[in-house]
C-alpha cells in the first residue's frame, strides 16, 4: 500500500517519543519548527512514491521503492533515479536512504547466516518487511556509534558502543547512543546497525536489530546550527529553504528491551561483518545519485542568482554553471554504471562495490567542486544579507535586475546562502563514512597487478 503524505504525517502524531531541542522535552513535536520541515521533507517521498513503485511479491502489491529488496540493476537505476529527483525537488535529505541500504544489507546476511547456522534470523526479517511494505513505512537506519578514543577497541570503552547488555528469554536489552542520524525522530522504522566490523571477544556490540515507536527509553536529541536557529525565529523565507537543514540527533538507548522477532544478527561476527560490507557499498552508491540531486538544484539556483542579478548573459559565469551540470552527470552516471556492474548477493542486487566507492570519492569532489562555483557565481552578499525582517527598509538597495522584485532577489539569496551555512557539505563528505574510508576499501578491492601488466607489454618491461 502506498500511503498519502497526509496520511504518514497524521500516523506520525499518534507517536510519543521523547525528543529534546536545546535540553527540553517536546511535547508536539510534529509541528516544532525544527522539526515541522524534517516532517515535510519525509512527506514529499510519498508524493512523488507512485511513480517510481514497483511491484512486491511479498506482499503481493505495489509497494514504496524505497522498502524494496532490489533483484535487478534495473531496480538500481529506478531507485536512484528516485533520489536524484527528490534531491532536486527538496535541496535537502530525504532521510529515507539509510533505511532502503539497511533493508538490502540486512536481506543478503540474515539469508547467508541461517544457511550457515539454522537459525531463523531471515524469517524474522521478511515478517516485519512485511509490515513495512503493507503499512508504507518511513524507515531510517542508526550505525554512527560515538566511538569515544578511536586508538582504542570497542572492547575497552564499552559505553562509546552501542551493546547487549542483557539477555532475555523474550528479548535483548540494548544500552549505548547513535550519533549523526539523519531523521530517526520522524521515522516509523530505524534499523539499528552495527558501526563496524568486532573481533573475537567483541559479541556483545555484533547486534542488528529494529527499533519501533513502542519501544520504551529512546531519547532524540536534536542538532542545533545556525539554520535550525533562524527556523526558530520564524519569518516566511528567512532560513532559505522550507524542507529544512539536513536535520540530524543523537539517538541515546537507555536500555532498551527488544523483543526477539526484531532482532537479525546476536552475537555473530560474521553476520555484522556482511551487513556493514553490504550497507556501505549500498550508501556510498546512493549517495553519488544524491549528490548529483543536489548539484542540480544549486545549478538551478546559479541560474536564478544571474538572472536576479542581471548576469545571464555573461559568459565566463554561464560556464560554471555548465560545469555544475557536468559534475551532476557524472556522479550519476557513477551510480548508474554501479548498478549495471552490480551482481546478485543472495537474492539481493547490490552495486558494483568499486565504482560504489568510487562514487562516494567522486561525488563529494563534484559537490564541493559545485558549491565553489555557486558562491563564485552569487557573490558576497550570501554571507551578508539583511533578514527577511528588514526587507521593508532594504529593499530598494536589494533590487538588481528590473525583471524581479527585491523579494525575490532576497529568496534565491537565502536559498543559497542556506547551501553555502547549512550542515550538506559535511553532510556530503561523511554520510556513509568519508571519502578516506571509501579509499581504504578501494585499496583492499582494486587490481594494480593487471594494470602493471599492461604497462610491461607496453613497454617490453
Amino acid at each position: 500500500m502506498l500511503l498519502k503524505p497526509e496520511e504518514y504525517i497524521e500516523r506520525l502524531g499518534e507517536y510519543k517519543r521523547d525528543i529534546y531541542v536545546l535540553g527540553k522535552k517536546i511535547e508536539d513535536f510534529v509541528n516544532h519548527p525544527n522539526i515541522r520541515p524534517t516532517v515535510e521533507a519525509m512527506a514529499y517521498t510519498y508524493s512523488i512514491a507512485e511513480k517510481y513503485a514497483p511491484h512486491s511479491e511479498l506482499v503481493g502489491e505495489k509497494v514504496n521503492r524505497l522498502n524494496y529488496v532490489n533483484q535487478t540493476f534495473e531496480d538500481l537505476i529506478a531507485r536512484y533515479d528516485y533520489q536524484r529527483e527528490l534531491s532536486l525537488k527538496l535541496a535537502t535529505c530525504n532521510y529515507r536512504c539509510t533505511g532502503c541500504d539497511a533493508i538490502n544489507a540486512i536481506y543478503p546476511a540474515t539469508k547467508a547466516l541461517d544457511e550457515r547456522e539454522g537459525t531463523d534470523y531471515h524469517r524474522r526479517f521478511l515478517e516485519l518487511l512485511k509490515e513495512i511494505q503493507k503499512k508504507d513505512y518511513a524507515c531510517t537506519a542508526a550505525l554512527t556509534d560515538v566511538k569515544g578514543d578511536r586508538g582504542k577497541r570497542p572492547s575497552e570503552q564499552k559505553d562509546k558502543y552501542l551493546r547487549v547488555v542483557e539477555k532475555r528469554e523474550d528479548g535483548i536489552v540494548v544500552r549505548g547512543a547513535k550519533i549523526c542520524q539523519s531523521g530517526a525522530f520522524a521515522a516509523d522504522v530505524n534499523f539499528v546497525l552495527p558501526t563496524q566490523t568486532f573481533r573475537p571477544g567483541e559479541e556483545e556490540f555484533a547486534v542488528v536489530f529494529a527499533a519501533m515507536p513502542e519501544d520504551e527509553g529512546i531519547k532524540y536529541i536534536l542538532q542545533n546550527t545556525g539554520i535550525q536557529a533562524k527556523q526558530r525565529e520564524g519569518g516566511k523565507f528567512e532560513a532559505g529553504n522550507k524542507y529544512g537543514d539536513r536535520t540530524t540527533c543523537m539517538v541515546v538507548f537507555d536500555d532498551v528491551f527488544i523483543p526477539w522477532e526484531r532482532v537479525f544478527v546476536f552475537e555473530d561476527l560474521k553476520a555484522a561483518r556482511d551487513v556493514v560490507s553490504y550497507f556501505a557499498p549500498s550508501h556510498r552508491c546512493v549517495g553519488a545519485a544524491c549528490k548529483a540531486g543536489f548539484i542540480d538544484s544549486m545549478a538551478g539556483a546559479a541560474s536564478l542568482m544571474l538572472k536576479t542579478s542581471g548576469l545571464e548573459n555573461v559568459s565566463a559565469l554561464q560556464q560554471k554553471v555548465a560545469e555544475m551540470v557536468a559534475v551532476s552527470e557524472g556522479a550519476f552516471a557513477i551510480s548508474v554504471g554501479a548498478a549495471v556492474k552490480g551482481a546478485n548477493h543472495n537474492g539481493c542486487w547490490l552495486p558494483n562495490f568499486q565504482m560504489a566507492n568510487s562514487g562516494k570519492v567522486i561525488g563529494v569532489e563534484g559537490f564541493a567542486k559545485a558549491l565553489m562555483n555557486l558562491i563564485d557565481i552569487s557573490g558576497g552578499i550570501i554571507g551578508t544579507s539583511p533578514s527577511e525582517f528588514d526587507l521593508e527598509m532594504v529593499g530598494d538597495f536589494l533590487r538588481a535586475s528590473e525583471k524581479f522584485t527585491a523579494e525575490q532577489r532576497l529568496k534565491i539569496v537565502k536559498f543559497i546562502e542556506f547551501w553555502t551555512t547549512s550542515s550538506h557539505l559535511v553532510g556530503a563528505f561523511h554520510g556513509g563514512g568519508s571519502p578516506t574510508a571509501a579509499l581504504i576499501t578501494l585499496r583492499f578491492l582494486m587490481d594494480l597487478s593487471s594494470r602493471e601488466e599492461a604497462v610491461k607489454n607496453c613497454i617490453d618491461f
